[in-house]
């Protein structure tokens, strides 16, 4: 029978492929777009998966406090501490979070740029890291011991074993280098793998790099990122505060006793390995974050897929079921059971969907990348990592193609045994929901994209107070008066400024003190010279600029004893407000050392629009500094001032690869990145649901004028004019859209709401929005359905009348 089934199977293709093409060319496309989805949240939910220990591995995270952001490094002494005096800690791992470019050389002057990060040997215990050459305990006994990447292997050493070779590690910043000896090859890190890194070095070698400071600054200096493997905690809150408590006390044993560890600003948490990846937004060490916000809505969509893949499907076979309803009859007469037809379409659908899963595999190559652009993440497909993927993605196609076959037996060729005019009904009732559901989701994804579109214009176009597009921050080292004399003598550098980035993604709240009452208010406090708010375009409302002749620059002998004199500050209109100052000027203030406000500056939203504006003082003799400065050059220079930077450092003898780490560029396109990723998903998301609902529409605007053939034949001879037979004909789908809008709009309104919700500015949930959704999905049905209504409304009665 099986055979059978399928000879005619491939016979009605060859016969009609037409036909065929066009009923599994929407199926396809959701098919390939699903698979894509699929893989994506796949990969996703695999991240560290692959550690054996993952639910008992925990990271030590600084929860500081009055800022935004949290940080993962530590001191370097507390893990030996916790594994000593905590019998919860089995063992501990640390590793350096702080990436800086290196270059490794060997003997035969083969070189190769590389970002060591620094670990102890248990770390490859902890962690399931395969380690394809050498041991593990050679490299604990080994303290200028290095395990390198087999990527990093075969660069340097070729075919050749690199264990047991002599390279040399040298800082792009200076010329000093370090003999280090390669006692292991590693096998190049999962891409599932939140912690990357090509090589790796004993970090007994990091006393060596750090230099003679390093010994006295133990409990000073946040070196590593520390792991612990506990896998007894049975209350992770007590846990805590038993660490906090340890470390403090170790601490201020060697200590300066004028400077202790105090409990209220030593503020940590446990993170475990399982939850890093998607719990991890607000670290700033950490690279590689996921959102399960966004993860949320791309399995929606995919799901969304699926289903419009099924009920358009469906639709497609029921406008086509005619053609084939004969057949069935035929087959009923000649003995055919109801069981032979079911299983009939079963296998057709499996093969159906078998191919469209075919479809999806053959075209992942040509689409990941484009498919990449849009989620924001790439992912490789191999059938010897991913198997189990591409085999669980197998069966859920060929369950959705054993749906598909179901719901057709059921709808349409039941009917041919039944003779049940209820049943005929019931299915009529079916089709007209399904092609409802389509015109409903296509109507939610309009306004959903309107909007998402609505809100990023709105954050394009909104005065923020201050203009930061076209201004590179720039850490020069001790390089920075040539580069200043370098930069001012080109004609598109338009003003150089002293002070750090004003736009802020990661800040600090600091407690500053008004002297007059002593209260504090938390502030962002920002370093700024005479010339910076004139470089932002920052509107001075009263009062005056910094004094420029009481600047201490980095390069002033004066600069030895910053904050000893009054410092000069600006302070912002929030800042008046919170501190509830009648006339500001004048005002003395403790921020860090003593100031005195001089000027007061126009509000300016210098951070995401998520966030409200912060109360705000700039100054720049503050006892703190960093010789940085900002430079504002004409658009479309950015490369070129850029180039102009790098011959400046090539000119001392300095790598520029160091130094551009130490360049901050605000770009709009990476701070409402997530914003920009989920616009771009659902549009294109868009298109493939008006692509599939046309496909749709076209199908059953099929079926109904041809099944109501003779009931145009007889309005056309009773005098129907084509116009009155295209409104009959027209006014189902006009309903349908109706029904569908009703349903979308509130569904719609309140999954926008929500999202606006993360924003502390916003655009408004406009009706137009909502009227234009709708209005296009009816111009847009009427326009795909109307062409097949005409040629209906055209025809000659005498052909569907003849037989009469």
């Amino acid at each position: 029978m099986l055979f059978k089934i399928l000879r005619e199977y491939l016979r009605r293709i060859a016969r009609n492929y037409k036909i065929y093409a066009v009923s599994i060319l929407g199926m396809s496309v959701a098919i390939i777009a699903t698979f894509h989805i699929y893989h994506f949240v796949y990969k996703e939910l695999s991240v560290d998966k692959f550690h054996e220990k993952r639910e008992d591995i925990y990271r030590l995270v600084n929860n500081y406090d009055n800022t935004n952001t949290k940080s993962t490094t530590t001191f370097l002494p507390i893990g030996p501490i916790l594994k000593d005096k905590i019998p919860e800690v089995k063992d501990f791992a640390r590793i350096t979070t702080y990436e800086e470019p290196h270059k490794l050389k060997t003997d035969t002057g083969i070189e190769k740029k590389v970002s060591p990060r620094f670990t102890d040997s248990s770390f490859f215990d902890l962690f399931n890291f395969d380690l394809q050459q050498g041991s593990l305990q050679t490299f604990s006994d080994t303290p200028n011991g290095i395990i390198i990447s087999e990527k990093i292997a075969n660069s340097l050493f070729g075919n050749e074993s690199p264990i047991g070779k002599q390279i040399t590690i040298s800082k792009y910043r200076n010329e000093s280098k370090w003999l280090l000896e390669v006692v292991g090859v590693l096998k190049t890190l999962p891409e599932v793998s939140t912690i990357q890194g090509d090589c790796f070095i004993n970090i007994e070698s990091l006393e060596i790099l750090v230099g003679d400071r390093f010994k006295n600054s133990l409990w000073n200096m946040l070196l590593v990122e520390l792991f612990i493997h506990a896998p007894d905690i049975s209350n992770i809150n007590e846990f805590t505060e038993k660490v906090k408590d340890l470390t403090i006390d170790e601490a201020n044993l060697v200590r300066n006793p004028n400077y202790p560890m105090k409990r209220e600003y030593f503020n940590i948490e446990f993170q475990r390995l399982d939850k890093m990846y998607f719990y991890s937004t607000t670290i700033r060490e950490q690279k590689n974050k996921g959102s399960l916000q966004f993860l949320k809505i791309i399995t929606l969509v995919g799901l969304l897929t699926l289903l419009l893949a099924i009920t358009n499907y469906i639709i497609m076979n029921l406008g086509l079921s005619l053609t084939r309803a004969n057949e069935f009859k035929i087959k009923r007469y000649l003995g055919t059971s109801k069981k032979h037809v079911f299983i009939q379409l079963i296998i057709e659908s499996f093969l159906n969907a078998f191919v469209c899963f075919l479809l999806a595999l053959i075209t992942y190559p040509l689409l990941n990348r484009a498919i990449a652009l849009l989620i924001g993440v790439e992912y490789h497909l191999t059938f010897k990592d991913d198997y189990l993927m591409i085999l669980s993605f197998l069966l859920v196609v060929l369950f959705i193609g054993f749906i598909i076959g179901v719901f057709q037996y059921l709808l349409s060729y039941r009917a041919v045994f039944s003779e049940s005019k209820t049943q005929i009904s019931n299915s009529w009732m079916t089709k007209r929901l399904m092609i409802t559901f389509q015109i409903f989701l296509f109507i939610g994804l309009i306004i959903c994209v309107s909007i998402i579109k609505k809100q990023v214009d709105f954050i394009e176009t909104k005065d923020v107070g201050f203009n930061f597009h076209n201004v590179i921050g720039v850490f020069p080292d001790k390089h920075g008066e040539e580069l200043k004399d370098e930069l001012l003598s080109k004609s598109y550098v338009e003003k150089i400024a002293g002070g750090e980035t004003l736009f802020k993604t990661e800040y600090q709240l600091e407690d500053v003190t008004i002297q007059s009452n002593q209260e504090k208010v938390k502030t962002m406090v920002v370093l700024g010279d005479t010339d910076y708010l004139e470089l932002y375009n920052v509107e001075l409302l009263y009062g005056k600029t910094l004094n420029p002749s009481k600047l201490q620059t980095f390069y002033n002998f004066k600069a030895l004893h910053r904050g000893e004199e009054l410092v000069e500050v600006l302070v912002n209109e929030a800042f008046v407000k919170r501190a509830n100052l009648k006339d500001p000027i004048g005002t003395p203030l403790r921020v860090h050392s003593n100031s005195v406000i001089v000027g007061v500056f126009k509000n300016v939203n210098n951070t995401p629009l998520y966030e409200p504006i912060q109360p705000i003082v700039i100054g720049y003799n503050f006892p703190f500094f960093k010789n940085m400065f900002q430079v504002r050059f004409k658009e479309g220079y950015k490369n070129q001032v850029m180039s102009d930077i790098a011959s400046v450092f090539k000119r001392n003898n300095a790598s520029f690869d160091y130094f551009k780490d130490f360049i901050e560029y605000t770009d709009y396109q990476d701070i409402y990145k997530k914003e920009l990723q989920l616009k771009r998903l659902l549009e294109a998301f868009t298109v493939i649901v008006l692509f599939i609902s046309l496909l749709g529409l076209v199908a059953i605007s099929l079926f109904i004028t041809e099944s109501k053939t003779k009931e145009i034949g007889i309005r056309k001879v009773n005098g129907a004019t084509i116009n009155e037979i295209m409104l009959m004909l027209n006014k189902d789908f006009v309903k349908w859209v109706g029904i569908a809008f009703i349903i979308a709009c509130p569904i719609a309104y309140y999954a926008m709401h929500k999202w606006l919700e993360n924003f502390a500015y916003k655009t408004a949930l406009s009706w137009w929005v909502f009227a234009l959704a709708g209005l296009f999905t009816l111009v847009i049905a009427l326009l795909t359905v109307s062409w097949q209504t005409y040629r209906a409304a055209t025809s000659n009665p005498v052909q569907s009348l003849r037989d009469e």
